[in-house]
């Protein structure tokens, strides 16, 4: 048997289940709104990673805010790490060692 007749013998038994199979590949990837449908399902979920990354990153921004208009110590330590002094406080500085 030849491959033609195997294969028309294949179609034959299988007719129904490869026309159903050619017809959903046509409708769903020759049809633009599925393909729009994917790509604004993928957008979604990307932006909803980037959503909650930013509302976690704001929760934290707003807690040491919240805890810096408290504490007046969490403020003077966070002015000395920017190279702020008190009036009347003399800075001194160092070289590093060599080595």
């Amino acid at each position: 048997m030849s491959r033609l007749q195997t294969l028309v013998a294949w179609l034959r038994e299988r007719w129904v289940k490869v026309l159903i199979t050619v017809i959903l590949l046509a409708v769903f990837f020759g049809n633009q709104g599925f393909r729009s449908l994917v790509r604004n399902w993928l957008e979604l979920r990307s932006l909803s990673r980037e959503i909650a990354v930013l509302e976690a990153d704001n929760a934290r921004t707003a807690s040491r805010l919240k805890e810096l208009h408290e504490s007046d110590s969490s403020l003077e330590r966070e002015a000395r790490k920017v190279g702020f002094i008190k009036s009347g406080e003399i800075e001194y500085r160092f070289e590093p060692p060599k080595k």
